[in-house]
C-alpha cells in the first residue's frame, strides 16, 4: 500500500498543475504571489507526504489489531493534507480546483469513523483507494478535451 500511495502522490502531483508550474509564472501578471501561493502548496502537499509516511510506518509494523485514533490522524489526515494542498497549488496554476480533490479530502474525513473499527492495513487500504480515485478521475478529466493552458489567479 505504501508503494501504490506513493505512486498515486506523484501521479496526482504531476498531472497537469505540475507540469505547467513553470509556464504559469511566466503567464502570470504577478508572478510573485503565485511563486509563493505555489510554495505554501508544497509545504503543504510535503507535510501530507510526511504525514503519510509516518502511517505507512504504523501500518508496516502493526498491520492488524485496533487502529488508536492517532493513527487514523495521520493515515487518513496524511492523504487528506497532500490533497488541500494539491488543490491549493491546482489553484495557482489554472485559478480553479478540480472537484475531485475536495471530494476526495471529504470521503477521507467520512471514512475516519469506519476505520477505526478496523485494522490499521484496512484503513491504509481505504486512504490509497481514494487516491486512486483521484488520480482515475483526473485521466477521465484529461482524456475529455484538449490540455488546460496555465491561467493563474489574478
Amino acid at each position: 500500500m505504501s508503494f501504490v500511495a506513493t505512486v498515486l502522490f506523484w501521479r496526482i502531483y504531476l498531472h497537469r498543475a505540475g507540469e505547467l508550474l513553470p509556464a504559469a509564472i511566466a503567464a502570470a501578471r504577478r508572478p510573485d504571489p503565485l511563486a509563493r501561493s505555489a510554495a505554501t502548496a508544497h509545504l503543504v502537499m510535503l507535510a501530507g507526504i510526511v504525514a503519510t509516511a509516518v502511517g505507512d510506518e504504523l501500518v508496516i509494523a502493526h498491520p492488524l489489531g485496533h487502529t488508536p485514533r492517532a493513527w487514523v490522524a495521520v493515515i487518513l489526515g496524511g492523504p487528506a493534507l497532500f490533497l488541500a494542498g494539491r488543490a491549493a497549488f491546482e489553484y495557482a496554476v489554472f485559478a480553479r480546483v478540480s472537484p475531485d480533490r475536495p471530494i476526495g479530502i471529504l470521503v477521507l474525513l467520512a471514512l475516519a469513523p469506519a476505520v477505526l473499527l478496523a485494522p490499521p492495513l484496512v484503513a491504509a487500504v481505504a486512504a490509497t483507494a481514494v487516491l486512486l480515485g483521484v488520480a482515475v478521475a483526473d485521466t477521465v478529466r484529461a482524456h475529455r478535451g484538449p490540455p488546460e493552458p496555465p491561467s493563474p489567479p489574478g
